[in-house]
């Protein structure tokens, strides 16, 4: 059997390592060379020590990337946090079309070509991937389950959750270790994944739901206050988030009161991995033990 070059560019994120990681538990020194771009090789050590990954030098939208790219039979591009990530991405698969991959995957966003920040981003980048004569598959993403560790100082010493969204609002954040190996496994076997788009979301909850699981799992109450959406954008700007950034949150958070369509679970990561993703109690109470 032929060997195949599987690759992660944007290995370091979130997405990336955990993409990387489900990879390294795949693999197969027979049927697959696997890859990590990532900027600063020296520094990625974490990376480097997972069996089977080969941690490479590419750098998103850089002049010499194509070279870099040549022989990878399938690529994942996972978009950096920045403000021009859609212009860095169409660079990075155009060197990715120069290189002759044959299948690119890209990550994008659940509200991708609604008037949002982040829907506007990923629709050029959706666009862009459909015009440049390789196959292609798109990851849709919504918020994460892992955002809730953004409460832990309030649950330890408030026993509270702050947050905008009504606490009866359903929506469908994901699990990032089960958005790598979803990732993983297309990119073991992506001639079935081709031209198709995949909403990675889990079961449907409300904000009210998390604190009840926060209550059940450690044994006290822990209450859900809602606060006016400026406070919550300045809040996260606190944080350390750019204001464009805190501006998209605020579009989806604002989606999820509105209750639009696009944060529905379509059943896409259970088709394709045949198993449902953990429900919140769940998540919730294998983190509980930290948030104390």
């Amino acid at each position: 059997m032929e060997k195949k070059t599987l690759m992660v560019i944007g290995a370091t994120g979130t997405i990336g390592m955990s993409t990387c990681k489900a990879l390294s538990a795949l693999y197969d020194e027979a049927t697959m060379v696997i890859k990590a771009g990532v900027r600063n090789p020296e520094t990625a050590t974490a990376l480097a020590e997972l069996p089977g990954i080969n941690v490479v030098k590419a750098e998103m939208g850089d002049a010499g990337l194509a070279a870099s790219l040549v022989g990878v039979d399938c690529l994942f591009i996972v978009s950096p946090g920045v403000a021009d990530r859609a212009p860095l991405v169409l660079k990075t698969m155009k060197s990715a079309s120069t290189a002759g991959v044959k299948h690119v995957m890209v990550v994008s966003v659940l509200n991708a070509g609604t008037d949002s920040v982040f829907g506007r981003q990923f629709k050029f980048i959706e666009d862009g991937i459909k015009l440049l004569g390789f196959e292609w598959t798109i990851l849709r993403l919504p918020l994460f389950m892992e955002n809730y560790w953004g409460f832990k100082d309030s649950i330890v010493s408030q026993s509270a959750i702050y947050c905008p969204v009504d606490r009866t609002a359903p929506y469908t954040p994901t699990v990032t270790e089960n958005v790598g190996q979803m990732a993983a496994k297309i990119m073991s076997n992506p001639a079935p994944h081709t031209e198709m788009t995949y909403k990675v979301t889990a079961p449907a909850h409300t904000f009210g739901e998390v604190a009840d699981a926060f209550t059940a799992s450690m044994g006290k109450e822990i209450s859900y206050v809602q606060v006016p959406y400026e406070s919550a954008k300045q809040a996260f700007m606190g944080m350390g988030f750019q204001e464009w950034q805190a501006d998209g949150i605020m579009d989806l958070y604002h989606g999820i009161d509105e209750g639009v369509a696009y944060l529905n679970d379509t059943g896409d990561y259970e088709a394709v991995m045949g198993v449902k993703q953990p429900d919140v109690a769940t998540w919730v109470a294998g983190v509980a033990p930290y948030f104390v």
